[in-house]
């Protein structure tokens, strides 16, 4: 993807920087798929874009899942200054600061 998407940002972290000897920018998933269905290179997606996608059922292309020990996800939560919020908007708040909480916990006691 190209710069400023969350998956350009995730692949310059896995490779710590290192910049490939040659790549190629698209501007979402879909491209990237049909690049690799096209035999180009490989792309870096998140397994919801590409599991179950015709491309995928039809054998063009496939997904690998990534192991890293500094795999990390950051998610921020930034919130607007209105008195009153939609139900949904709290509701989905409260979730993933749950969720947050949870893996924080998780991660805590296998560090221990």
């Amino acid at each position: 993807m190209r710069s400023g998407y969350v998956m350009h940002r995730y692949v310059h972290r896995l490779l710590r920087d290192a910049n490939p000897a040659l790549s190629y920018s698209t501007d979402g998933a879909e491209m990237g798929k049909l690049m690799v269905a096209q035999g180009l290179d490989v792309t870096v997606l998140p397994d919801y874009s590409v599991a179950g996608d015709p491309l995928e059922r039809c054998g063009l292309i496939t997904y690998r899942p990534l192991e890293s020990d500094d795999a990390t996800v950051l998610l921020v939560l930034q919130r607007r200054r209105a008195r009153r919020m939609p139900v949904a908007v709290r509701r989905l708040e409260q979730i993933l600061l749950a969720l947050a909480a949870d893996y924080r916990e998780r991660r805590s006691r296998e560090d221990s």
